[in-house]
């Protein structure tokens, strides 16, 4: 991805439209995405908006939504600083902070201080999947796994793995902007030996994994799952996120029916989590 010098920040009220407008948005990619209780803001390269928008009232119309926001054209220049004005700290789990290194964050035993810097890279801890992953990757991550984060984003899964003691994660990104991002923040966390990072998707995957992590779209889920069964060996497990609960019956038969046992699912604000092994029975 060409680096441009301008971004546009899109800022929408929370509504009860708020997943099925996110669901829209996150399918284009976004550089970044931020939540709170009553607004939330997306942020796209300033030359892709264009098509994004066309695309994203498209959708609205034929669902026949009402859709407010507020648009904000940024400047490279003032992009840190707007950028770093959104990330504060954040308890996502029982194991985990995520902290900008801007911010100090008091230690609390048993607690690890996830240092993120999110540049424009998903995966800062504001999003409902992120907190989901880290929630389950607490119970199924084991001593000397090898991992695959897919969709790297901050690479925060992937440095998180390696802390729940993962012996080596690799994290594939087709976002030039993640890449960079994910080697940074795995040398801020002293993971970067530990923590391999390539720019593409699967085809960039070296070998067999014991735990591969999915934080994606539905679509892009359910396309990539015979990939991932053959990347997995002997009782890998997996973890997919960023989609709804209301499709988590799709990816449940989706996983079933390529020999995988669902384990454990989890829900935040209608988004869900799914863990899966494969069946050896």
């Amino acid at each position: 991805m060409s680096k441009s010098l301008r971004f546009v920040k899109a800022r929408f009220p929370s509504t009860s439209d708020n997943l099925t407008i996110q669901s829209m948005l996150i399918t284009h990619d976004p550089l970044g995405f931020v939540e709170e209780e009553d607004w939330w803001e997306v942020y796209f390269d300033e030359k892709r908006w264009p098509m994004v928008e066309a695309s994203f009232k498209r959708r609205v119309d034929d669902e026949g939504l009402s859709v407010s926001f507020e648009l904000e054209t940024i400047d490279q220049k003032n992009w840190n600083q707007e950028w770093e004005d959104s990330i504060e700290p954040i308890r996502v789990s029982d194991r985990f902070v995520i902290a900008p290194s801007w911010h100090s964050v008091e230690q609390v035993h048993g607690v690890s201080v996830l240092t993120i810097d999110p540049k424009m890279s998903f995966g800062t801890g504001y999003h409902a999947t992120t907190r989901l992953m880290l929630r389950l990757m607490e119970t199924t991550v084991r001593p000397d796994d090898r991992v695959l984060d897919m969709g790297t984003g901050t690479g925060v899964l992937a440095i998180a793995a390696i802390l729940l003691g993962a012996r080596e994660a690799d994290g594939v990104d087709t976002d030039e902007w993640s890449y960079d991002n994910a080697l940074e923040n795995a040398q801020r966390n002293r993971v970067d030996a530990q923590c391999h990072f390539r720019l593409g998707s699967i085809e960039q995957a070296s070998g067999v994994y014991d735990l591969i992590l999915s934080n994606i779209t539905k679509i892009d889920n359910l396309q990539l799952l015979p990939g991932y069964l053959h990347r997995l060996n002997t009782e890998g497990r997996l973890i997919l996120s960023g989609f709804y609960l209301q499709d988590a019956t799709d990816m449940r038969l989706a996983l079933e029916n390529l020999g995988m046992r669902v384990m454990d699912e989890a829900h935040e604000q209608e988004w869900c989590v799914i863990s899966a092994m494969k069946d050896t029975i």
